[in-house]
This record gives structure tokens, sequence and C-alpha cells, in this order.
């Protein structure tokens, strides 16, 4: 094994913080982790203490190289979750406020107030007005705490996504960057331009020399200790590379505290109403490619919740949970908000079909079936809309579940495919640098089927309990707040 191969990825996921040193052949040798959660301080309202997350990373990356002695690193990479927001000072590095997660919804006054229409900013930035987008939660920030207005006023604020964030700090303040896929959900970022937008600054009122330089997702990013710093991306994008969607019409979700459906479309600036176009890694030599992205604002969330209001059960369990459920209760979790196609952040959460005999595993499994239900609606409005999707891999933590992906084959009627590899994040980043290295990924293990997923129950079954889930969220809607 060529030791000068090996790959170090640090990855800020929405629950905690990892970090891993990976080989040429794809393989794991080292991987540490450690839990962070967001404090969560009432409805929508989530952020991290932005002065213990740096300080978890560092510590997580010396604790990996002091297992890795003598052992020479090629290059790493940093990925973090995309809309989360740090606002910090370039003079001490200290941070001026909380890290607003993207959970947080408490910017939504000032994303109302934002004139351009919702056409207007899907045009130019592929995303929608919404408060979980990082723009609102800087205005929020500015103006809510003094120091943060006052380090703006005097030049020396600095804002970004959080992997940006973790750079800075790492390179001893000298490189202030970030890729395309974490500036897109700033929304500030023009995708037609692959620059920062006059316009929507103007709008949420962010002063512009806060804001970070972009480059491409593998590019220079400066260096720790001597290790070049070669890949920034966003979690859900690097996920599609490390599960192995590379061409045109391939699809994966990723099931974590929330869910995606992401389809790539290569190429192609592709723009479907009530959907996102997001744009996919990008390098020297392929600097735009995009996908289609359809979010769903809760899902292991949804069980978290369940825990946090007295409906308690391991969630390593909801496996056996599920199997025991002899009538699931219809279940609309809309924490957050209802994501793609609709975002409606009127419709509260509801559950109904409750009957005298009903258990704590009917609840628990109507959570399963919402989930599968809600990522179904946004597969078939793609495919209304004419979009191919081909191939559908599976990865995430939640996705161990096989209650979940079996209903999910079957409501889809489609087979799943869900590969070795459950640090798909991680590995996409692994995978960026080694490309770049002109090292073949093709081959490794990593993409090899674990499982495959094929569907029990017909067409018209699966279509029929869709559309009796879907007269029970048409009424849930009904109920505005």
């Amino acid at each position: 094994m060529n030791t000068e191969k090996n790959y170090l990825v640090l990855d800020q996921g929405s629950s905690g913080s990892r970090v891993f040193i990976v080989n040429a052949e794809g393989k794991t040798l080292h991987k540490k982790y450690r839990e962070l959660t967001p404090k969560h301080l009432g409805l929508n309202l989530a952020e991290y203490d932005g002065e213990e997350l740096l300080l978890q990373q560092f510590n997580l990356l010396e604790e990996i190289m002091q297992q890795n002695p003598g052992g020479k690193i090629k290059s790493m990479a940093v990925s973090s979750q995309r809309s989360t927001i740090v606002l910090w000072d370039k003079n001490t590095g200290k941070t001026l406020c909380p890290v607003l997660t993207w959970q947080d919804g408490r910017g939504a006054e000032y994303a109302n107030k934002v004139k351009m229409s919702q056409e207007e900013i899907h045009a130019k930035t592929g995303l929608y007005k919404t408060p979980f987008y990082s723009a609102s939660k800087i205005t929020w920030c500015l103006n809510n705490y003094p120091q943060a207005k006052k380090a703006a006023e005097e030049g020396a604020l600095l804002i970004a996504p959080v992997a940006t964030f973790v750079i800075w700090h790492l390179t001893g303040k000298k490189v202030f960057a970030v890729d395309p896929t974490l500036a897109q959900r700033t929304l500030l970022f023009n995708i037609n331009t692959f620059t920062w937008d006059d316009d929507l600054i103007a709008a949420f009122n962010i002063p512009k020399n806060a804001l970070p330089e972009i480059k491409n997702t593998v590019d220079n990013y400066g260096s720790y200790k001597g290790i070049p710093i070669k890949v920034c991306v966003g979690d859900q994008q690097s996920a599609a590379i490390g599960i192995g969607s590379e061409k045109e019409g391939d699809a994966i979700i990723n099931y974590g505290t929330g869910a995606f459906l992401l389809v790539n479309t290569d190429k192609n600036l592709k723009s479907i109403p009530g959907l996102l176009t997001s744009v996919g890694p990008s390098t020297k030599t392929n600097p735009k490619n995009f996908m289609l992205e359809g979010p769903v604002n809760a899902a292991s969330a949804i069980f978290q919740w369940l825990n946090s209001v007295g409906i308690n059960f391991d969630l390593n369990d909801i496996d056996d949970i599920y199997q025991r459920s002899k009538n699931p209760v219809y279940f609309l979790p809309a924490f957050g908000g209802i994501g793609a196609p609709y975002w409606d952040f009127e419709t509260p959460t509801v559950m109904a079909g409750f009957t005298t005999a009903s258990k704590k595993e009917d609840i628990i499994a109507g959570g399963v079936n919402s989930l599968v239900f809600m990522l179904a609606d946004i597969a078939f409005y793609i495919q209304k809309a004419n979009v191919k999707i081909d191939n559908v891999k599976v990865s995430g933590g939640f996705a161990k579940n096989h209650s979940l992906l079996q209903f999910q084959a079957d409501i889809l009627n489609t087979k799943l495919t869900q590969t070795c590899e459950n640090e798909t994040t991680a590995m996409g980043a692994v995978c960026l640098m080694a490309k770049e290295d002109g090292v073949d990924v093709s081959s490794w293990e990593i993409f090899n089927a674990h499982r495959v997923i094929n569907p029990q129950i017909t067409a018209l079954e699966a279509m029929d309990l869709y559309q009796k889930w879907h007269r029970f969220f048409d009424w849930c809607r009904s109920f505005k707040k």
C-alpha cells in the first residue's frame, strides 16, 4: 500500500463530527466520531455553539493523527451540512453569535420582507425563499447581535458555511473560500453565473465583503500542517458521489435527520417548479453540473420528536416495532414545514386514524410510512415532469431500517440498491480527491451492492396505498395555521 495516497476527511454533520483516514483502495483505516446535536430552543429554533463545534473538530483531528503515526496523508477534505451558517470576527477568530442550523427558521420575518418573488429567486438560485436557507438567518443575526453588526461596520465580519469556517481555522486564517455546493445554500449564489448575486445580497442587506471567495469543489484550499486541503463540499452532493451517482438519471435517497431525493441531470440545468435545482461538485475540467433535489425536512427527526413527547423507544428497534404494528396511523410530520414540492410552512403536524386498539407501535409505524410516502410524492412529481429516474440507491444512517427500505421499494414500485458503505458523505469527498490524483475508484468495494430490495406488492396495490395517504395529506393541508 502506498501510504502517501491516504486521504483524510473532516465531516461536520447535523448530529456530530466525523474524521476519517482512507487509503487509495477506498478502505477506511481510521475513523473517529463524536456526537454534537444542536440545542433546540423551541419550534424551529436550533443552534450550535460555534466554539464547541470547532474545538470538537480539532480534537478529533488530533486524535486520528495520533492513531496514524508516520502515515503520510496525500490530501484532505472538509464536508459539512449545507445551510448552517457561521458569523465570526476575522481578527479574533471567535464566533459572534450562535451558529444557526439548517433547521432554524427564526429569520422568517426577514425572508418574508424580501420583495423578490419565489419565481425570481428560484430562477437565480435554484432554491426557494424560505428561512431554512442561510440568507435570512444572516439578516436576523445582524439585527439581533450588536457585536455582529459592529463587526460588519468595521469590516471585521466573516460569514460562511461550517466547512469554510473550519478551513479558515485549519489554514491559520489564510484561506477564506467556499465551493458552489455550499455557496448555493446561502440563497445568495447565482447558479447561472456561479457568482454571488448582487440583487439578493442587497435584498437581504448583507455585506458582500464578508462573504468568501468561490472556488471549485476540488481546488486549492491551502494546507494544514503541510497536508494540502483539496476539497470543500456540501454533505448531500458528496453523498451522491460516495454512493456512485455518476451519470444522468442516477438517483439517490439519503435518509438522515432529514431525507433527500437527488437525481443527477449532469450538465443540464433543469428547472421544475417545486423542486430544487442543486449544483453538483465542481472540478477544473467539469466546473458546472446539476441535480434535481427534493427534501423532506423530517426523517429520523420524526422519531427523535416522538421520544421527546413521551413515546419512548430505542431508535435501533424501529424494525422490530414496525413489524408488530397491526394498524399504522396516518401521520404528517410537518416539523420545519413541508418541503418539496409544496414549500408549505403553515400546515401543522397531524396524526389520524386512531382506534381503541391503537398502540405505540402504530404511531411509530405511521412515522415510517409517512417518510416513505413523502419521498414517493417527490419521485412521482419528478417523473410527471418527464425526468427519468434510474438506478435508485439508498444511503444514510437511517437506511439501516429494513422495513423502511422495503416499504419504499413497494410504494415506488422499483428496485432499491443499498451499497456496502454507510459513510457516503465522507467517501464521496475521498472519491473526489482520489479521482483528481488519477485513481480509478470504479472498482472500490464501497460501490458494491450490499443489499437489493425488490417490491413485494403489485403496482396497483402500491398506488392504492399512496392515493389513500394522499387524501389524508390533502385533508391535513386544509388546517392552515
